[in-house]
């Protein structure tokens, strides 16, 4: 193709043509924004649920770091004491710190459990935020399938389609159509149809030729 794209003369017409352009834009975006909102409204609470996991990892993190320092100490003091109560008499009060002791010696092992369970609740949680985009994005699929697919049907059928009728129809309601006489004197040509849309350099037919390009018959 080697026409050129004229606007409209008709104020009215450019300002509808225009129109129709702003109305895809606008309902393009506004489907961006919603899939943004409902992405944003699923994931919110898995975030805050990992902000309060990630903090008690580091937290208990930290407390194992320290207890791990006093840990011995903490153990040879309450078994002294125990020693003193049971040396007191005091048999009952020694079995409770001994038993103190036990708790205190366990508390690491029962923080690298806990330490276990978080790590596995996180991962969980980035697996349920992927299958949420997932989810998302196959609904704004859809939806996005919905506007091309209206869009297209638009412009190649309703408009283009008809507007070829319509040339050729204004042709023979005027007798402007080729004759014996002169076989190549139609009012309409091949120029007029193709220069109806964007010539072979232009990003509108790359972009046609992207998507439509090389695709076989029945596979849509």
């Amino acid at each position: 193709m080697t026409g050129q794209f004229e606007e409209s003369t008709n104020p009215e017409v450019q300002g509808i043509a225009d129109e129709i352009g702003s109305t895809v834009a606008e309902a393009y975006n506004a489907l961006l924004e919603g899939r943004e909102a409902q992405l944003a409204a699923e994931i919110a609470p898995l975030d805050a649920e990992k902000e309060i996991l990630t903090k008690e990892y580091i937290d208990i993190q930290t407390a194992a770091e320290n207890l791990k320092a006093l840990l011995p100490a903490q153990e040879r003091q309450a078994q002294r004491e125990a020693d003193e109560l049971l040396c007191a008499g005091r048999a009952e009060l020694a079995q409770v710190k001994i038993a103190e002791a036990k708790q205190a010696a366990e508390a690491p092992s029962a923080m690298e459990k806990r330490r276990q369970e978080i790590n596995a609740r996180l991962e969980a949680i980035a697996d349920e935020r992927q299958a949420v985009a997932r989810h998302v994005f196959s609904e704004w699929y859809v939806q996005l399938q919905t506007i091309i697919r209206s869009t297209e049907h638009a412009l190649f059928v309703q408009l283009l389609d008809t507007s070829k009728a319509e040339m050729y129809r204004f042709q023979d309601r005027h007798d402007l159509g080729a004759t014996l006489e002169r076989p190549f004197g139609g009012l309409v040509t091949d120029g007029h149809l193709q220069n109806l849309t964007s010539d072979e350099q232009s990003p509108e037919w790359q972009a046609g030729h992207r998507f439509y390009g090389g695709r076989e018959a029945g596979r849509r």
